[in-house]
């Protein structure tokens, strides 16, 4: 398991300091270990992944964590151990990216939405040299579907997820896209063309694999997450909410985003 820790520069002992209703003791975070660049990864160097964290979703959590001098370290875990951690109230309070769904909704808190993801389908040239026939999400289901372990895949509401091929991970979704296990599968292209820049993936850059957006698809909103079980949950997400609309109105967010994400 790899982590890291961040502190601010200073942390705060005095007994008024302590009194403040913010609880600022160490705060654990979790979130997936196969990566979502370029929001939550490991920074390369020599083309060798370190142990130092970067990333969108790293950095917005940073300094509004530093603001508010509360110590945090952040683990990168198998996403089901992850959000079985936060829902069990065990070491960890809160995860980084996460989409919408009823069952999530009841176990988690959610924040404000601070970035969207696009769906994209990918599918085989091979088998499909003159691409495939889809108009909408509804149409996926004459396909067989692959997908991801552990992903909701909450925006297609129109797909049956329990018929979803799942791979373990993004490199053997494309190799069973490749060995005709399945026909295509819908990702969010940010994060595969975030992958395929780290050398993790061969998939959008891959000329043997097609891909279309999806058509009529909004974009796919992601959230913070937190425990619902540890009433540190809940402050933590009016405190995430407060600095989120803070850093909209000014501008922040999006002068971040821009740093992962050009336009």
């Amino acid at each position: 398991m790899r982590a890291l820790w961040l502190f601010p520069a200073w942390l705060c002992l005095s007994a008024p300091c302590q009194a403040q209703a913010l609880d600022r003791s160490p705060l654990r975070i979790c979130d997936d270990a196969d990566e979502w660049p370029p929001y939550t990864y490991y920074v390369r160097k020599n083309q060798q992944q370190t142990r130092e964290l970067t990333g969108y979703s790293v950095d917005v959590i940073t300094r509004i964590l530093d603001k508010q001098r509360i110590p945090f370290r952040i683990d990168l875990l198998p996403w089901k151990r992850c959000l079985s951690a936060i829902d069990n109230d065990e070491q960890y309070l809160m995860a980084l990216s996460a989409s919408k769904n009823p069952e999530r909704e009841k176990q988690f808190l959610f924040s404000l939405p601070y970035y969207q993801t696009h769906y994209y389908v990918f599918y085989s040239r091979a088998k499909y040299p003159d691409g495939v026939n889809v108009a909408g999400q509804a149409d996926l289901g004459r396909y067989r579907l692959g997908g991801v372990k552990g992903y909701a895949y909450s925006a297609l509401t129109a797909v049956d997820k329990n018929a979803m091929l799942r791979a373990a991970d993004y490199p053997t979704l494309a190799r069973m896209l490749q060995a005709d296990r399945f026909d295509l599968f819908a990702e969010d292209y940010e994060v595969l063309a975030g992958l395929d820049r780290l050398g993790v993936t061969h998939i959008v850059d891959n000329p043997a694999i097609g891909r279309m957006p999806l058509p009529g698809m909004p974009g796919n909103a992601f959230h913070m997450i937190f425990s619902r079980k540890n009433p540190r949950g809940a402050q933590l997400q009016q405190l995430v909410d407060r600095e989120l609309r803070q850093m909209q109105a000014s501008g922040e967010l999006e002068q971040l985003l821009r740093r992962y994400v050009p336009r």
